[in-house]
């Protein structure tokens, strides 16, 4: 039988239940397939027991968590031929969503074992990986304030309510962004691989994981007001209609501003003057529906 490794955050969603863990092992086992759960230690480790699964000649491995979890897995499983199927555990689960599995584990799990492999584009922020978007302004201030406790314990609700907060004292500056070369300014801008954000929010309708570019959503808006007409509307899928918003597609963006707070897949990372986003040269093997989310 051939070894595969089901990587689990235990701090991640509400679930948090080791039955639940022993019914995905037995369910994503098959004949010729061994699951064994290995629970991860902290920050980074997902990475490591991924790149560890690819040296033991692994020909799958399940991710369970959040997005910032599969993000992990993802960078130690990309260049490598081994494939991730990926299993819902988080606040949001963009990925699941978008990848077109179910939300409940179990029920993810089930449809795994039904879906073709495919490849799938993988951004870089930097030298950190992102399989849905890079964001510069607000959305990274409002997770600079997340209570990590809070977040196990009320989920969405202690986003929810940092994002009241940053939303009521953050300053909306303008800054610049190159996209391809061109200066443009912005006070809000996602750099988006994948269509959905913040859970089933398009707000890159047009973002195909397989299409080799990278989706750019800018918002010129600024202020209080402003910024509470573009969350509007993009909740109702009208932001892309918008005056003050532009959708671009580009191959390489760069951050030039380091004091604006940046986010990549629902993480907090340190932005620094002259960060480069573009797509990594190797794709990542995914288990996926016929047809991704926004893509082909």
């Amino acid at each position: 039988m051939q070894p595969a490794v089901l990587i689990y955050n235990p701090r991640a969603g509400s679930w948090r239940n080791r039955r639940l863990i022993r019914s995905l092992e037995e369910e994503l086992a098959t004949e010729s397939l061994a699951v064994e759960a290995v629970a991860t230690s902290g920050p980074g480790n997902a990475t490591q027991l991924a790149r560890q699964a690819v040296e033991a000649g692994s020909p799958l491995v399940f991710a369970l968590g959040g997005d910032g979890t599969l993000r992990e897995v993802a960078a130690g499983l990309l260049g490598s031929e081994t494939v991730l199927g990926a299993l819902p555990g988080g606040t949001t689960n963009v990925v699941v969503r978008t990848l077109g599995l179910p939300t409940e584990p179990m029920a993810a799990a089930r449809a795994l074992k039904q879906l073709p492999m495919r490849e799938i584009d993988v951004g870089l922020c930097g030298d950190e990986v992102f399989l849905m978007q890079a964001s510069l302004g607000l959305d990274g201030r409002i997770l600079e304030r997340v209570s990590p406790v809070a977040k196990r314990l009320i989920g969405r609700g202690a986003v929810g309510l940092a994002g009241l907060a940053a939303w009521w004292t953050y300053e909306y500056p303008e800054f610049e962004v190159l996209v391809d070369g061109h200066s443009i300014t912005a006070s809000f801008v996602a750099v988006c691989n994948l269509p959905l954000y913040a859970g089933a929010y398009s707000i890159a309708p047009s973002a195909d994981p397989g299409d080799g570019l990278l989706d750019v959503v800018l918002f010129r808006g600024q202020g209080r007001r402003e910024t509470l007409a573009f969350a509007r509307d993009l909740r109702v899928g009208r932001h892309i209609e918008r005056d003050d918003v532009t959708l671009l597609t580009a191959r390489e963006v760069v951050l030039t501003d380091p004091d604006i707070a940046l986010q990549i897949d629902g993480d907090v990372v340190p932005n620094r003057l002259g960060t480069e986003l573009r797509l990594a040269e190797a794709k990542l093997r995914v288990l996926a529906g016929s047809t991704i989310m926004g893509g082909s």
